[in-house]
């Protein structure tokens, strides 16, 4: 729904009732899930202005997914961050909405959803073309790919993104990394970018072994036209 989607602290505080019970059989071996009915919240629930009657059980908490996947605000945040990650980093407010009203009436069919991106004009205007810059990440794993480098063992790698600003799971947040491509674009985020590429063409990267012939190519990566989506 996002942090604007509509709801309260005390809607929040009713979905943890209605999610009590709801646990892992045995999480050292194989994590499976079981529903505990003695640790489960019996009463009565309202959620953004639902009322679930008490004694729902498991069911409350399939009600509130079925809720929350069907509300007017997950279409439209969800629809944004699509057209975030694939358009602009601030996408046009026609076609997130169309976006969302496709995910409403299609019942959150994502591909209908994308089918809606890619058949719309913003997503071919020529404001978007080259408007996302990469993250890390995957800078860093279309380097590897583009070259047809060896990887021995990904030390070398995951210290490169340390280094560019992106650890691997060292978010501490919930929202994860940034999806725009501002936050990524600045003096030391891209000299850090072109050294990695002068790095991985000379096979500085341990771990990481570039065939001669393609080393020279290793140095366009670190260009601005390849760092773009």
């Amino acid at each position: 729904m996002g942090v604007d989607g509509g709801y309260t602290q005390k809607d929040v505080t009713e979905v943890a009732r209605c999610f009590t019970g709801w646990t892992i059989r045995r999480p050292q071996f194989d994590g499976e899930f079981e529903f505990n009915a003695r640790m489960h919240d019996e009463g009565e629930k309202t959620v953004l202005g639902m009322r679930i009657p008490a004694g729902g059980g498991m069911k409350d908490g399939f009600t509130v997914l079925h809720l929350l996947a069907h509300h007017p605000s997950t279409a439209r945040f969800i629809s944004r961050q699509l057209a975030m990650r694939f358009v602009a980093d601030d996408p046009p407010a026609s076609l997130v909405d169309r976006m969302a009203a496709t995910f409403l009436k299609k019942d959150g069919d994502l591909r209908a959803v994308m089918r809606t991106m890619f058949d719309s004009p913003e997503f071919w205007s020529r404001g978007a073309w080259r408007a996302k810059i990469k993250s890390p990440l995957e800078m860093v794993a279309g380097a590897v790919r583009a070259l047809g480098a060896d990887v021995d063992f990904t030390f070398g790698l995951n210290r490169q993104l340390q280094q560019l600003g992106q650890p691997l799971y060292r978010k501490a947040e919930p929202t994860g990394y940034p999806n725009s491509s501002r936050e990524w674009l600045n003096s030391a985020g891209l000299l850090a970018r072109m050294n990695f590429a002068v790095a991985l063409a000379n096979n500085k990267v341990a771990g990481v072994k570039v065939a001669a012939a393609d080393a020279q190519a290793g140095i366009a990566l670190g260009s601005p036209d390849f760092q773009r989506k």
